[in-house]
C-alpha cells in the first residue's frame, strides 16, 4: 500500500510541474530555441512522469521515455536556461548549452559520469548567480536556491515526490527572471 500511495504522490507532483511549465512556456515571447528548452524539458518530463507513475493502472510500461526524461531535465534544462540568459553572447551560450550536452549525451549511451554531470550543474548554478548579481536580477537567485535543493538535497532522499515538486518550485523563479526586473532606487538629489 505504501508504494501504492508513493507512486500517487509522486503522479500528483509530476502534475503539479507539468501545470507550472506550461505557464512557463505560455509565457514565451522570444524567438530563441533555448528558451523553451528549459520549459518544455520540465513540461515532458511531468507527463512521463505521470505515466510511468501510472503505468500499472494505464498496463504500459513508460520506464525508458521516463529515464531519459529524467537525465534531460537533470543535465538540459539550467544549461538551456544560462544560454538564453547569455544569448547576446554566442560563445557564452555555446559553452552553456555543451556543459549539459555532455553528462546527458554519456548519460544516454550507459557512461553516466556523476561528478562531471554535478561540476556542470554547480557551474550553471555560480554562472547564474554571478548573471542574477551582475544584471540585479532578484528572480535569478530564487532560482538558484532552487536548483541546489532540486539537483543536490532532493535526489539525497528516498521521497519520489520531492524531485518533481523541487523541478517546479525552479521552474516557478525561473520563468520570472525574464519578467520581473528590479532596478535600485534612485540616488536622492544632491542638497544645496
Amino acid at each position: 500500500m505504501g508504494s501504492d500511495a508513493d507512486s500517487l504522490n509522486a503522479s500528483v507532483a509530476h502534475i503539479v510541474l507539468c501545470c507550472v511549465a506550461g505557464k512557463g512556456i505560455s509565457r514565451m515571447s522570444g524567438k530563441s530555441f533555448t528558451h523553451p528548452g528549459m520549459h518544455a524539458n520540465f513540461f515532458i518530463h511531468g507527463v512521463l512522469g505521470f505515466f510511468h507513475y501510472q503505468s500499472g493502472i494505464l498496463n504500459n510500461d513508460f520506464k525508458e521515455a521516463y529515464m531519459i526524461s529524467l537525465r534531460a531535465s537533470r543535465y538540459l534544462a539550467l544549461p538551456c536556461l544560462m544560454a538564453d540568459l547569455r544569448r547576446g553572447d554566442h560563445a557564452i551560450s555555446a559553452i552553456h548549452l555543451m556543459s549539459g550536452l555532455v553528462p546527458f549525451a554519456l548519460s544516454l549511451v550507459g557512461e553516466d559520469n556523476v561528478p562531471l554531470g554535478n561540476l556542470m550543474i554547480a557551474c550553471n548554478i555560480i554562472a547564474l548567480c554571478h548573471y542574477s548579481f551582475s544584471t540585479n536580477r532578484e528572480w535569478g537567485w530564487y532560482t538558484a536556491g532552487a536548483a541546489v535543493i532540486a539537483y543536490f538535497l532532493s535526489p539525497q532522499t528516498e521521497q519520489k515526490m520531492l524531485y518533481p515538486l523541487t523541478l517546479a518550485m525552479m521552474e516557478y523563479c525561473a520563468y520570472r527572471v525574464f519578467h520581473i526586473h528590479y532596478d535600485p532606487p534612485p540616488a536622492p538629489p544632491p542638497r544645496r
